[in-house]
């Protein structure tokens, strides 16, 4: 029973990474295209970019949770179908609320969504950070040390 879980949770957890690759692949796509588009207006690119970023990444972690809660209703972890995603979505961002239980049988599942969001959200984090240090030099003005 435990190796089960442990297979199902890491192909799970595979299967989110692809999907934040596919994201991370996405705005690598929706960038160069724009690399020039505005660079006369560095704030007004930063805003956009940022803008940008968080719709692709939320999108991500939105179909990632899915992924989980259809596991969680094929495996009939919660009792209500309807409760799977909120379910998923209260182990993959590690909020443990604790209102909708999962069986003792399928126990491993629960942290091993939460390793997979806790991954993600890193990743998600390196990326908004990659797209401020990419815009911030932009609008930040340096000053000559000897002027």
């Amino acid at each position: 029973m435990i190796n089960e879980q442990l297979t199902i949770g890491l192909v799970v957890n595979v299967v989110t990474m692809l999907v934040h690759l596919a994201a991370t692949l996405l705005l690598v796509a929706l960038i160069h295209p724009y690399g020039n588009w505005l660079r006369n207006r560095p704030r007004i690119r930063l805003v956009i970019a940022l803008l940008v970023t968080n719709y692709v990444l939320l999108t991500a972690h939105l179909l990632e949770v899915g992924l989980w809660a259809l596991i969680y209703t094929w495996l009939e972890l919660v009792d209500n179908p309807s409760d799977a995603f909120y379910s998923a979505f209260v182990n993959y961002t590690t909020l443990g609320y604790g209102d909708v239980l999962q069986g003792t049988s399928t126990r491993l599942l629960g942290p091993l969504a939460s390793a997979s969001g806790i991954m993600m959200f890193g990743w998600s984090t390196a990326l908004l950070i990659y797209v401020l240090q990419g815009h911030l030099p932009n609008i930040i003005i340096r000053r000559d040390p000897k002027s």
